[in-house]
Parts: C-alpha cells; structure tokens; sequence
C-alpha cells in the first residue's frame, strides 16, 4: 500500500511538472521565443559550449541561461561574462531542474526583455531525461573522454533530445573516436542531428546554432 502511494505521488508529480512544461512551451511560442534545453555530464563541456554560444550571439540577441546546479554560482558567473543575462538555480541535492522550478525564474522576469532562453540542466545524464522544463529543443552533450559506451549506457535521455552534441573532438586520437558516439546517437534517434564541436576550439559552435534554428550574421 505504501509503495502504490508512493507510485501515485511521483505520477503526480509529473501531471503537474508537465502541465507547467506545456505552459512555458505555448508561452514561448505565442511570444516567439526561443527556448532550449542543454543536458549532459560534469565535465562534458556545457558551460564552455554556453559561454561560446551566448558570446557569438549577444552582440545580435538578448540571451537569458538559467544555470542549475547543486551548489555554488560558478557557471552562471562564468557565462554572464560572454554577454548573456545568468540566473543560478542551486538545488541543494535534487539532480534535475523542473518546469516549476524555471518557471519561477520567468516570473521574475519581463519575457518580452529577451530573445533566446537556455537552461544548463545539473550534470548528469539520468535525472534530466525524466523532467520536462518546457523547452521547444532538448540537447545532450557528451564528451569522447567520456568512454566510448556513454551514449550506449545512457539511452533514455538522448531518445528525448532532438539534438546531440559530440564535445572535445580537437582530442581525437587512438583512445578518442568520435565516429562510434555519432554512430550510436543516430541508432538511437535516426532524425536526431548529431554535431561534433570542440568548445575550446570553437569547432562546430556555430553548426550548432544553426541546428538550434537560430540565424547568425556572417563574420565580417
């Protein structure tokens, strides 16, 4: 009896998590807004990707990232320093961000002020996958130093996404092969776009952004 109740709680919890997703969803598109959801691993390279992002598009787009982690304002700092506006959600423990939880930031907030909004999920490639926040596109990032198994152990969160991204391909070598995560992403979702960037090169930033649909002016 205990275990049933516990079954209807968490059911629940994702009627109503998925009520305020659809919510953010109709509220972004009535306004005509871009919102993207960015999941991946510690490490993977999210935030260095975000910083490239919210660098090459300020100059031309109002940029709002909300950071979600379970301590600390590391990332949102280190973002807002390439030109977005950052806001830092600290779970204090819970490994996912929730559509309630996002939409208490953009009620803080006045929508119309911004063009694009992108949630840093908290790390990992497990809880995220179960939590609609609402976002018009889901991203998952992994990097090759993370083991040529991550996609095929983690499938679940890249069946969600409509975007894959491949990080850290500048290291490619004997014991990095980007070619066997591109593979099995696309086994997992066949229309799921699969890019191979390098934050730290800038490799394929821009490919993603044309993936997100967003158009960029061309480099004088």
């Amino acid at each position: 009896m205990v275990e049933n109740k516990q079954i209807s709680v968490k059911k629940k919890a994702y009627v109503v998590n998925d009520a305020i997703a659809e919510k953010i969803r109709n509220t972004m598109k009535t306004k005509n807004k871009r919102f993207f959801n960015v999941m991946g691993s510690i490490g993977a390279g999210k935030t260095l990707i975000l910083e490239r992002i919210a660098k090459r598009l300020s100059p031309y787009y109002k940029v709002f990232v909300i950071n979600g982690d379970v301590a600390t304002t590391i990332d949102a700092d280190r973002i807002a320093k390439s030109g977005a506006t950052t806001v830092q959600i600290n779970t204090g423990g819970g490994c996912h961000l929730s559509a309630s939880l996002i939409q208490k930031e953009f009620d803080k907030i006045n929508i119309d002020d911004y063009d694009i909004f992108i949630t840093e999920n908290v790390g990992n490639l497990i809880c995220p996958a179960a939590w609609d926040v609402g976002a018009e596109k889901n991203i998952v990032v992994v990097s090759i130093t993370e083991g040529e198994y991550v996609i095929k152990k983690h499938p679940i969160i890249f069946k969600g996404a409509q975007i894959a991204v491949i990080n850290k391909c500048d290291i490619e070598g004997e014991d990095f092969d980007s070619k066997t995560l591109v593979e099995d992403a696309s086994k997992i979702k066949s229309d799921m776009k699969v890019i191979c960037t390098s934050a730290k090169t800038k490799q394929g930033i821009d490919d993603l952004i044309t993936a997100l649909g967003i158009d960029i002016p061309k480099r004088e």
